[in-house]
């Protein structure tokens, strides 16, 4: 689930950063051609594209084989007593919690802002509907409140302003009442905080203001053509505002004055140019939002055959696949310490894994194994060794999630010894205590031992007999110059599905074989086989 927020946050944060450079590049073009309210309405981009970058892709090409995860990194140890674990550190959760650190952080300091403007404003006094008057005479006129704005004028309103210009300031005010424009600022100042990491987000929020402003100052002149003269004089006499307002319409807004002033000297474009801006402002919005959708990558499409898997799913859920614990995707081999294997120190350590919902191993812990000093190292060995394997996580309502895993791990001198599955627990992975190379002088590549296979077959997965799956798993085993397994993984699964259903007991049971090692120039050296093994019921099977 963490990693799942992660990236929906990263396709978030590149989805915006692409749509406020692209408004970056066309604000000013189209003001200048179409008018101010052309530009404001470019910024709509990007919560379309933050909506956009959370919509599922587009369907590509099917896969038919789902992907065998990597093996995850090195971990490092952490001790403890009674038990020994090991830990790694969740790079993912970090980030999570950084993020949502950073986002308090950011509204707080936004709220502070709003705070110490509203305490500024000193005692208000209402004078009219929706009008209020301030003590304070330096941070005023400006429209408050998010759910019911209103305005706020100061103390000297009436000796600063003359009459038409106390007018105009009203209409300021009051376009932005109808065009929701305290509304959307609270919208602006939550993306802020969303991506507080992005310097763009927050450069974007003063271009942002500037653009509604404008677009504003243009509205107000199209209602009052011949009063451009005293809207530039109430602007000068508004000089004194000394902080901004993050929820809210400030009348100055600490907005360069110079632009505003100067787009009051331009003619005003004619409706139908206005329109056409608009036109080419929603056609450009609406283009990029399809096209960025578009760039996704592609969801693999369902199989054209899905009658059979469709049966098979159902059939597992019938068998309670559809809650199930994780299962082994990819191990690698536990090295039986010398000392322990020369000595003849056996052991069986009970290692509890803590699986995360992408499959990796987030913390182990041994549970048993003895406490003596012979078997620690047996207990170090088992710890490091699961940490770097990866699994299917564990599934609740046919979703993944993360579970806590009790996975045996048994060392032992005695090749012939049979090993049974704790309840509860994974299926056992033997280590089997490394055997002489016989001499040979042939080039050779490593090959099965078949008695292994004799006396340590797979079991048949009991859901998967009463679901009566059958399937074939090939598993890519590197063998060491000992011929023992180092490795083991899905190399294909004939139906795909039947990864999920035999590859765990299939790597449990062939990371217990001990093989024929390859040999090249007359020297025992590792190498790959490939072990094919097949799960087929028979008519006395049920």
């Amino acid at each position: 689930m963490t990693a799942d927020l992660m990236t929906m946050l990263l396709r978030m944060t590149l989805a915006s950063t692409i749509a406020v450079a692209l408004v970056f590049a066309l604000r000013k073009p189209l003001r200048g051609r179409f008018g101010a309210h052309v530009a404001y309405w470019l910024w709509v981009l990007v919560p379309l594209a933050i909506g956009v970058a959370l919509i599922p892709a587009p369907i590509g090409p099917p896969v038919v084989q789902p992907a065998i995860g990597p093996i995850s990194g090195a971990p490092f140890a952490i001790m403890s007593s009674p038990h020994f674990s090991l830990a790694t550190f969740d790079t993912d959760t970090w980030l999570m919690w950084t993020w949502i650190v950073g986002t308090l952080i950011c509204v707080t300091l936004l709220a502070i802002q709003q705070r110490r403007f509203m305490t500024g404003l000193g005692r208000l006094s209402q004078t009219a509907h929706r009008v209020w008057r301030a003590q304070n005479v330096t941070s005023c006129p400006a429209l408050i409140g998010a759910w019911h704005p209103r305005i706020v004028l100061p103390e000297d309103f009436d000796e600063r302003y003359t009459a038409a210009e106390r007018e105009l300031i009203l209409a300021h005010e009051r376009t932005h009442i109808s065009r929701a424009d305290v509304q959307i600022n609270l919208i602006a100042s939550g993306l802020r905080c969303v991506f507080w990491f992005n310097p763009l987000f927050h450069f974007a929020a003063s271009r942002f203001r500037f653009d509604q402003e404008l677009a504003c100052d243009a509205a107000v002149i199209a209602q009052f053509p011949e009063a451009r003269r005293s809207y530039a004089d109430a602007m000068l006499k508004t000089q004194l505002a000394d902080f901004g307002l993050p929820v809210g319409c400030h009348w100055q807004s600490s907005h360069p004055l110079k632009e505003r002033i100067s787009m009051l000297k331009t003619h005003l474009p004619s409706r139908a140019r206005r329109r056409l801006g608009v036109t080419i402002a929603l056609s450009l919005v609406t283009g990029v939002t399809a096209a960025g959708w578009a760039a996704q990558p592609k969801r693999p499409a369902t199989e054209p055959d899905t009658k059979p898997v469709a049966e098979a799913n159902a059939l597992a859920a019938d068998s309670n696949h559809a809650n199930r614990h994780a299962t082994y995707r990819s191990i690698s081999r536990i090295t039986y310490p010398d000392a322990q294997a020369n000595g003849g120190v056996d052991a069986t350590v009970l290692v509890l894994a803590h699986i995360s919902v992408e499959g990796k191993v987030v913390s182990t812990e041994a549970k048993s194994g003895g406490d003596s000093s012979e078997t620690f190292a047996l207990r170090r060995a088992a710890l490091e060794g699961v940490q770097k394997w990866t699994f299917n996580p564990a599934m609740k309502k046919g979703k993944p999630v993360a579970s806590d895993e009790l996975i045996p791990i048994v060392f032992s001198t005695r090749a012939d010894e049979t090993i049974s599955r704790p309840d509860g627990a994974l299926d056992p992975i033997r280590v089997n205590a490394p055997e002489p190379v016989a001499e040979n002088d042939d080039d050779v590549g490593p090959s099965e031992n078949t008695e292994f296979r004799k006396f340590h077959p797979p079991q048949y997965p009991r859901d998967a007999i009463a679901a009566h799956q059958s399937g074939k798993i090939i598993l890519k085993v590197l063998v060491d110059e000992r011929g023992l397994p180092q490795s083991a993984e899905v190399e294909k699964a004939e139906p795909a599905e039947a990864a999920q259903t035999f590859g765990d007991v299939s790597i449990a049971t062939v990371m217990q074989w001990t093989f024929t090692p390859g040999r090249k120039g007359g020297k025992a050296a590792a190498g790959y086989v490939m072990v094919p093994i097949t799960y087929t019921l028979t008519d006395d099977e049920s």
